[in-house]
């Protein structure tokens, strides 16, 4: 029973960590500034269009 769970731990945990490692293989990253979002929030309220991202919400990590 608990080889089991065990087994089943680890086949979660190696599934979990080949994803994180593809995920960060990209190219680009979230934005800083709108927080991935691809706007930020004014002052009263409205949606403003990001001007790092231009409304992309990521950016080159080349940058």
């Amino acid at each position: 029973m608990i080889f089991r769970i065990l087994l089943i731990v680890l086949v979660i945990g190696g599934i979990y960590l080949f994803v994180k490692n593809m995920l960060g293989t990209t190219d680009f990253k979230k934005c800083g500034k709108c927080d991935g979002r691809g706007y930020w929030i004014a002052m009263r309220g409205e949606r403003d269009k990001c001007d790092v991202c231009k409304g992309a919400g990521k950016v080159s990590r080349k940058i």
